[in-house]
């Protein structure tokens, strides 16, 4: 795969990708190319890299950009906008490569590099989930909820809306296991930092209005 860094495009397949690309019919063509999901066999790396680098290509032309994304990409893209459903094909794709991929298991052999990828897939993720800010609870609501509202258990860093995600830790050694709970706050990227590439939560969300 030929990376020096987690982000999308900083990797040998994704850039020779992005050299290829002309127009965005190029960057549906990844996902509709990909080989029949089968449930059992992981996708290629190579064919993930590619994923990963398209899914941020639609994010970008959405307006989300990534720091890595090729300038001279978006200039052959400008004034593109995704269709719904090339979101929804982009979307698809990188769960797949979320759940059955080579690429996770490489990126699982190197503990700083493997932190870097959930982190950085956490925020792909992100830029391709539809703008969610309408339907977020208040700090009351929460607090109401789970509690005071405390550092990231992971970074120790203040927890601002749009990044609070909660852990529920239950001790199943005894049966009160069964019935109390402690809770932790946390950035979701700095908990898929800490999971096996394989376990990553995906966040997808859905505007049902």
């Amino acid at each position: 795969m030929g990376a020096w860094g987690a982000g999308s495009f900083e990797n040998d397949t994704a850039l020779d990708w992005a050299d290829e690309v002309e127009t965005a019919d190029d960057v549906e063509k990844v996902f509709t190319g990909l080989p029949p999901f089968d449930g059992a066999t992981d996708l290629d790396a190579d064919d993930a890299s590619r994923v990963i680098a398209a899914a941020e290509t639609v994010a970008a032309m959405m307006g989300r950009i990534a720091d890595d994304v090729p300038e001279d990409l978006m200039e052959k893209l400008k004034g593109s906008e995704p269709s719904p459903a090339l979101v929804e094909m982009a979307r698809g794709c990188v769960s797949r490569v979320m759940s059955k991929s080579e690429l996770l298991d490489l990126w699982a052999e190197d503990e700083e590099g493997s932190e870097a990828f959930g982190r950085a897939v956490t925020g792909l993720v992100d830029r391709l989930n539809p703008d969610m800010s309408w339907d977020r609870p208040t700090k009351e609501e929460v607090e109401k909820q789970a509690g005071p509202i405390m550092p990231c258990v992971f970074c120790d860093e203040s927890m601002s809306e749009g990044e609070m995600f909660y852990l529920g830790f239950r001790d199943y050694t005894d049966r009160n296991g069964l019935f109390g709970e402690q809770g932790m706050y946390c950035h979701l990227k700095c908990l898929n930092a800490k999971l096996h590439p394989r376990h990553m939560v995906q966040n997808w969300k859905f505007d049902l209005r």
